[in-house]
């Protein structure tokens, strides 16, 4: 039976054998890292006691952390840090200083599976002389890999200590957290029931480059997508926490407390948040000949007429002779020719220049007119759009969005907050602003493709106060996003109306309507020139 005597100078040796170990792998490969230490509480209290003293400082300049968990027996990550290790320790090297354990089911604790840089110091024998080094490879078969015995020349660089834990899948075969129901990331085309979307095209790129399959699951478990409640999440992210399943391809928006618990991809893309809005219908085309100047100016233009008119009459007998007042400014206005001005030429020429102007004006707005569909004035700002009847729509769901909707304090955004509805089911969403009653508060990029590609809507919806400016057709702008896009989204309509249209007989009306009341005014003229001839 081993004596207290010896017993106690084993665990003196032990502790003295950890802490120069621990300087070693300071000195070595972590000496470009901030080295940060996690003790098991089950170490005997010397070791403990020997590795708490004060460590080198950490340093700012050093961009990574290396955690180093010492530990004595089978289990090599202490309860407390089991659910942040994998999310937040990027860099993990264990060191077992006891005999008991299996060194492939340590290194392969799920927690540690995916962790980027991984590696075990161990003992062969009781006296911890040698230490062996092990990696392990998460996706191949045989994955344990022994890197040689512990020594500052055998592990002098980080390299050497970490090598790549994922240099192939190895044909692995990877369970998915997925909710086919997120159009048009992951959904059911109906035509022939297949799963596609923008996601499916991207897996399917990295399936291929990558050499893995994979399964999917048809929705998550309890019907969430995935949120914090009472420290555990739900839905999707709530299947990936338990490892049940190794990740998830559905658009997750990235919040703080995501990025904090899970380890996120590089994003897609980044939105912002906008207000969609029915299109105002376009105004009467027959009335597009008034369009060109406002109501001011037209009700300023008669007044000039009538004054002008009486002035030339009034001029006219005064004088005896004069322009041919009662036609005069009419035909100017027309673009007609005019009898020569005689007197007051002062007068009458200035009203020439101004009747020049005007028609060249007209003329000009008009080809604008025609050439575009006119609409009334749409909303463009925050404030327009608490001042109007206009309410807000959401769906209901946990968002970002809301919850900083539902805790920020500044005024507008409370008025914003107090006019908003929301519903379960997108389609009542869409009908409501289809209706003009509602705005529908969503991101800019996502809620585009859906009205698109779902309720083919991108001629009927706009967005007010977008701050981000996206051509769903622009490929260098969308980058490779933009090339998983075309799958199941329309085109739009190609109808009247857009760039490079003809006009049509539609557009026409306002001439149509000006022609037929010329021919009108001309045939009463004329049959007023042949009663007025046969009087005389």
């Amino acid at each position: 039976m081993e004596s207290l005597y010896t017993r106690t100078r084993n665990i003196t040796y032990m502790a003295q054998r950890v802490v120069k170990l621990v300087e070693e792998v300071e000195e070595g490969p972590a000496r470009l890292s901030n080295l940060v230490l996690h003790l098991d509480p089950t170490l005997p209290g010397e070791v403990q006691d020997a590795l708490s003293r004060p460590q080198r400082q950490y340093s700012p300049r050093k961009t990574s952390l290396l955690h180093m968990i010492v530990f004595m027996g089978s289990v090599p990550v202490p309860s407390s840090l089991m659910s942040t290790i994998v999310h937040t320790f990027h860099h993990v090297l264990l060191l077992n200083i006891g005999l008991d354990h299996n060194v492939i089911s340590l290194l392969d604790h799920p927690v540690l599976r995916i962790v980027k840089s991984l590696a075990m110091i161990t003992p062969i024998r009781a006296e911890l002389n040698p230490l062996a080094t092990y990696t392990l490879l998460p996706f191949c078969s045989p994955g344990l890999q022994y890197l040689g015995d512990w020594s500052q020349h055998t592990f002098p660089t980080w390299e050497s200590l970490f090598p790549d834990r994922f240099p192939s899948t190895c044909r692995a075969t990877f369970r998915l957290a997925t909710w086919i129901n997120d159009e048009p990331f992951l959904y059911h085309r109906q035509q022939d029931n297949k799963t596609v979307g923008v996601s499916v095209t991207l897996l399917h790129l990295l399936a291929n480059k990558l050499n893995f399959s994979y399964t999917m699951t048809t929705r998550s478990v309890d019907g969430l997508w995935g949120s914090e409640e009472n420290g555990e999440w739900n839905g999707l992210l709530g299947m990936i926490q338990h490892t049940q399943y190794d990740f998830t391809i559905n658009s997750l928006l990235s919040s703080l407390k995501r990025a904090t618990a899970f380890d996120e991809s590089e994003p897609l893309g980044f939105d912002d948040v906008t207000v969609f809005l029915k299109k105002p219908s376009p105004l009467t085309k027959w009335m597009n000949p008034v369009r060109p100047f406002s109501l001011r100016i037209w009700a300023l233009l008669a007044v000039a007429f009538i004054l002008t008119s009486g002035c030339l009459v009034l001029q006219a007998k005064v004088g005896g002779r004069g322009w041919n007042a009662d036609l005069g400014p009419l035909r100017a206005i027309l673009g007609q020719s005019s009898p020569c001005l005689t007197e007051p030429r002062l007068f009458g020429g200035l009203w020439l220049l101004i009747c020049f102007v005007l028609t060249a004006a007209y003329t000009s707005n008009l080809v604008g007119v025609f050439t575009k569909p006119a609409f009334p004035p749409q909303l463009t700002t925050l404030s327009q759009l608490l001042s109007s009847e206009i309410r807000l729509t959401v769906l209901d769901q946990v968002n970002i969005m809301m919850e900083r909707m539902k805790n920020d304090a500044n005024p507008s955004i409370r008025r914003f907050r107090e006019r908003l509805d929301s519903y379960v089911d997108d389609r009542q969403v869409v009908a409501a602003m289809a209706a003009g009653t509602h705005g529908y508060v969503s991101s800019v990029t996502y809620t585009s493709l859906v009205l698109i590609n779902k309720f083919k809507a991108n001629e009927t919806y706009t967005s007010l106060f977008s701050y981000l400016s996206l051509d769903l057709n622009d490929k260098n702008e969308l980058g490779a996003l933009g090339y998983t896009t075309d799958e199941g989204v329309d085109g739009g309509n190609k109808g009247a109306g857009r760039p490079g249209s003809p006009l049509t007989t539609n557009h026409l009306q306002g001439l149509f309507t000006l022609l037929a009341l010329a021919w009108a005014l001309s045939t009463l003229i004329f049959l007023l020139e042949i009663i007025h001839k046969k009087k005389r």
